[in-house]
C-alpha cells in the first residue's frame, strides 16, 4: 500500500475517533448469576440388605444356631409402629426410649424409608432371647444426625423416668422405668422394665445408632444375667458397621 493511502486511512481513523471515541470492545457490566446446584436428598436404598441376618445374630448374642427370623419389612414412613399414640405417653419426650420404632418419634424427621425385622434365638438349655430391629433413612446425612442428636438428648432427660402409657380400652395403664442410659461413641442405649409385664420381668434393652443418613432402631430381650443393655448395643453395631461397609 502506497504511503498516500496509508495516509488517507489514518486520517479515516481519527476524524472516526473524534466523532465516537475509540474506547476498543465494549465490556458488559451486568452481575453474572451462577446457579449452584442445591443439595440432593439421598436416594431411597433397600435397607434391607443392613439387618443382620440369624448367624449373625447369634455370633454376636452367642445364643447358638437355632433361631427363628421374621418376615422382612420395607416401604416408607408408613411402616413404622403406631401402637403408642402422642396423647398416650408420659411424659411424650420418653417414648423413642421406651418403645421402638414409633411413628410419632419420626415424624419429626425427614424419612426416606424404613425396613424392619424380628428374630426369636436361644437352645432347648438356655432361656429364648428375642430381638426387634430396624433401620430408618433420612433425607441426608445432616438431618440423620440432627434427628439423632435430638434423641440422644431425648433419652439422657429420660434417664430414671417412669412412662405411662394410657390404653384406650379397658386395662390397667402400662408403666415404663427407664434407667441405665449410656453413650457409647455411635450409639445410645438404655434399660427399660415394663412394670405391667408382672413380677419376675425382664428389663428391655434398647439402643439407638447412626451411620450416615441412617438411624438404627434395636430392642431386645435377653433374660440371661450377664446380658444388660449391651445386647443391644452389640446388634446396633453389627447393623452400623454393615451400613458403612456397603455405603
Amino acid at each position: 500500500m502506497s504511503a498516500a493511502r496509508w495516509a488517507a486511512l489514518a486520517a479515516m481513523v481519527t476524524a472516526g475517533c473524534a466523532l465516537t471515541g475509540c474506547v476498543g470492545a465494549p465490556v458488559d457490566q451486568r452481575p453474572v448469576v451462577r446457579i449452584v446446584e442445591a443439595a440432593q436428598p439421598s436416594r431411597a436404598v433397600p435397607l434391607g440388605q443392613f439387618l443382620p441376618n440369624a448367624q449373625e445374630l447369634s455370633a454376636t448374642l452367642g445364643t447358638g444356631p437355632d433361631a427363628l427370623m421374621g418376615q422382612l419389612v420395607e416401604g416408607d414412613a408408613d411402616m413404622l409402629l403406631r401402637s403408642v399414640g402422642e396423647v398416650q405417653a408420659t411424659p411424650v419426650h420418653c417414648v423413642s426410649t421406651a418403645y421402638r420404632l414409633q411413628k410419632i418419634v419420626y415424624d419429626d424427621g425427614p424419612v426416606q424409608a424404613v425396613a424392619t425385622g424380628s428374630w426369636a434365638g436361644g437352645g432347648f438349655d438356655g432361656p429364648p432371647v428375642s430381638g426387634f430391629f430396624g433401620v430408618v433413612q433420612m433425607a441426608s446425612a445432616a438431618d440423620a444426625q440432627e434427628f439423632f442428636a435430638t434423641l440422644t438428648d431425648q433419652w439422657r432427660r429420660c434417664n430414671g423416668q417412669t412412662v405411662a402409657l394410657q390404653h384406650a380400652g379397658p386395662g390397667a395403664d402400662e408403666l415404663s422405668r427407664v434407667f441405665g442410659v449410656a453413650l457409647d461413641d455411635r450409639v445410645v442405649s438404655a434399660s427399660v422394665l415394663h412394670a405391667t409385664a408382672g413380677p419376675g420381668s425382664t428389663a428391655t434393652s434398647r439402643a439407638l445408632g447412626l451411620a450416615g443418613d441412617c438411624i438404627v432402631d434395636v430392642e431386645l430381650t435377653d433374660p440371661r444375667a450377664a446380658a444388660g443393655e449391651r445386647s443391644a448395643v452389640g446388634v446396633t453395631e453389627l447393623i452400623l458397621d454393615k451400613i458403612a461397609a456397603r455405603r
